[in-house]
């Protein structure tokens, strides 16, 4: 996407869509059993909790960002931008506060 001027859709939105997809897949939100998707070696452990998949996936996403910083050329090269940062904390609120408010005592 580093090649493609496109604008809000390859800037931001994938920023804002991506991780926010992550956590509805990961916290098992996608189906009306609650089952939690089992990940490859570390199991269940990040969809526990909305904290915990809020947390972890945030600050997956910023040393992604943080990499393309420290390391701006190479395979997986990209442009640094902090906005990224803040568009990955808004689409992740969104989806803790509303997970936040569905849940229901005791889950």
């Amino acid at each position: 996407m580093n090649h493609i001027h496109a604008g809000l859709i390859t800037n931001y939105l994938a920023d804002l869509t991506f991780p926010a997809w992550f956590y509805i897949f990961i916290r098992g939100l996608t189906k009306n059993t609650k089952i939690l998707p089992r990940l490859l070696l570390v199991g269940d452990w990040f969809g526990r909790t909305p904290e915990r998949a809020s947390i972890s996936i945030f600050i997956v996403g910023t040393i992604s960002e943080l990499k393309t910083f420290l390391w701006p050329h190479g395979i997986l090269s990209g442009t640094f931008d902090p906005l990224d940062i803040l568009v990955f904390a808004a689409g992740l609120s969104a989806c803790y506060f509303f997970d936040k408010l569905t849940l229901k005592p005791g889950s």
